[in-house]
């Protein structure tokens, strides 16, 4: 399956195209809260990041943080995950993604690692 097929199949659509930079930008709403981001750059390299709105899914929860100030409030990984333009790559990088996201939790903050 080719790498466009695959980000199609996985629910990616186009959100930035910037052919003076060498590189398209493709976003997937996971959900309310959880979106993912798929670099694509000319030299065949892609970069896949993600980004939680935390504050919204905290105040959903009645939760507050901070002063609750929306718009700069997000998760979001310490290293972006880059590889190749491939579909087996991408699905892992989500794997990955999925799976650090599930892995907290706030009532044990000692046995996240």
């Amino acid at each position: 399956m080719d790498f466009f097929e695959a980000l199609e199949r996985l629910g990616f659509r186009l959100a930035q195209d910037r052919p003076s930079r060498g590189s398209q930008a493709f976003v997937s709403q996971r959900n309310a809260y959880l979106t993912y981001w798929i670099h694509v750059y000319d030299d065949g390299s892609a970069l896949f990041t993600w980004e939680f709105a935390v504050t919204d899914y905290l105040l959903r929860l009645g939760i507050q943080l901070g002063s609750s100030e929306r718009l700069n409030l997000f998760m979001f990984p310490v290293e972006d995950d880059r590889g190749v333009q491939e579909a087996g790559w991408l699905a892992g990088a989500m794997d990955r993604a999925d799976a650090r996201l599930r892995s907290v939790d706030f009532t044990s903050p000692e046995a996240m690692a």
